[in-house]
């Protein structure tokens, strides 16, 4: 190799050395959570959920809490959208509730300015007369804040 091309070589690794990582930071900001989901018959709550969880991007969050006879899991990931200022919060949901009767939901959260905190929330309302009659609502609220540096 001659001394130009290691010259060139050498100037291009040492800009690379010194260029800000900002990017790479951005990329790892934490996000911290809440979530709350309320199952009800006819009114009564059935089947309280909440969680308390701090994610990364590209890590997923789980919390397995089914039981012997009841499959129940949340996961929660996050992400840096293209603009390296947005995080989207994606969680899922999903809890067996009854032999006939189950929770399944998805929903994101945008954090625009990652410093505020956001929330997001939802219910769904169905009677049923086959398995266990009633209604039946199903309500969630998210709330994050990407945690400060």
């Amino acid at each position: 190799m001659s001394k130009t091309s290691q010259l060139i070589l050498g100037s291009i690794l040492a800009a690379g050395l010194v260029t800000p990582t900002n990017a790479h930071a951005a990329e790892l900001r934490s996000v911290a959570c809440t979530v709350s989901v309320n199952y009800l018959l006819d009114g009564v709550v059935r089947a309280p959920y909440q969680k308390d969880f701090v994610i990364t991007p590209g890590v997923v969050f789980e919390d397995d809490f089914s039981t012997i006879t009841r499959f129940r899991i949340f996961n929660a990931s996050s992400r840096l959208e293209a603009d390296n200022k947005t995080t989207t919060v994606s969680i899922s949901y999903f809890n067996d509730v009854g032999v006939f009767e189950s929770i399944d939901f998805n929903t994101e959260l945008k954090l625009p300015n990652g410093r505020t905190p956001e929330t997001t929330s939802g219910s769904h309302t169905y009677w049923s007369s086959l398995g266990v009659a009633g209604n039946h609502t199903t309500s969630y609220a998210l709330t994050c804040q990407v945690q400060k540096d």
